[in-house]
């Protein structure tokens, strides 16, 4: 799988960038029920549908039928979005779509299902593992090494006057973290599955590997390549049962694919600053190379080798 760092077309869209707004604060009361405000954030994503989700299923209900109608609105250009629910028990959830831009790398984002309990301020994929895992916000800091004074229920790395190396780790980390699981997610889609199954196969089997390194009181480092392999010996367990994927094709384009997940987050591993023109450039290759690998597993499955 060959990757490039050189700057990306896509790289236009990068204007859309900009810093939270420091705002987002979780839930108080409004005229109807109650305001939930909160970022949608891997960057800032610009145009994610968010929804509470009241029945636990982690669809979109309309109102149509039985079903209550689940407020929605889609995330502004700095990733905040403001919805009143009307029911005391729900999580938030946040789907992107092929509109959906992330604007710390300036590429389009689409497949992705972030998450968070209500109460949360952030959707980030560090709270994502939290709710797919029922993990808390003090074990996900410390099996991600992320420092220990931040909250991922609350930290915004885009927010005015946050420590820069907290934004620095918390950023980094949000983008290794998406890099794993859209890149296999990728892969499982190239083979046959689809985006939905292929996205929660990747995500189950990180937050899976996350959860052993906690029992064993030990870090994960999503740019070494014992822990990336440790990933990938959990997704070809979990493939199996996923339905019209190629397993063999998906096997036999595995460890090219860890490889480059690999190279990538030692990439992103070195970024300095991430509001620089180099760290959206870096950031994008994560993007280019899922479609790299659902490509190659695509042909693999067509024709062997």
């Amino acid at each position: 799988l060959t990757l490039s760092l050189s700057p990306l077309g896509l790289l236009t869209l990068a204007a859309c960038g900009g810093g939270g707004s420091g705002t987002g604060i979780g839930v108080g009361s409004g005229s109807s029920g109650l305001t939930v405000n909160g970022n949608v954030q891997k960057g800032p994503l610009h145009g994610a549908f968010v929804f509470l989700d009241y029945n636990g299923d982690e669809l979109y209900d309309d109102g149509s039928g039985s079903n209550i109608e689940e407020p929605s609105v889609l995330s502004d250009l700095a990733g905040n979005f403001s919805l009143i629910a009307t029911e005391d028990s729900f999580s938030i959830i946040a789907i992107t779509d092929k509109g959906t831009v992330d604007t710390s790398s300036g590429v389009f984002l689409d497949g992705v299902k972030l998450k968070a309990p209500s109460g949360s301020s952030m959707l980030t994929p560090t709270t994502t593992l939290m709710e797919e895992g029922n993990l808390t916000a003090s074990e996900v800091v410390a099996v991600l090494g992320l420092p220990e004074t931040i909250n991922p229920l609350t930290f915004d790395a885009f927010a005015s006057g946050v420590d820069p190396s907290e934004a620095l780790a918390v950023e980094k980390t949000s983008h290794q973290i998406m890099s794993v699981v859209n890149a296999f997610a990728a892969g499982l889609e190239g083979s046959g599955a689809s985006q939905a199954d292929s996205f929660t196969t990747a995500l189950n089997s990180v937050v899976e590997v996350i959860k052993v390194n906690i029992t064993a009181n030990t870090t994960i480092d999503l740019a070494n390549e014992t822990d990336l392999t440790t990933i990938k010996t959990q997704i070809l367990q979990d493939v199996t049962s996923v339905a019209n994927a190629n397993v063999t094709a998906f096997n036999d384009m595995a460890d090219s694919t860890t490889t480059a997940i690999f190279n990538v987050n030692g990439k992103i591993n070195k970024v300095t600053d991430i509001g620089s023109p180099s760290a959206r450039n870096v950031f994008s290759t994560a993007q280019v190379l899922n479609g790299q690998i659902k490509n190659g597993v695509a042909a693999e499955a067509t024709a062997a080798g």
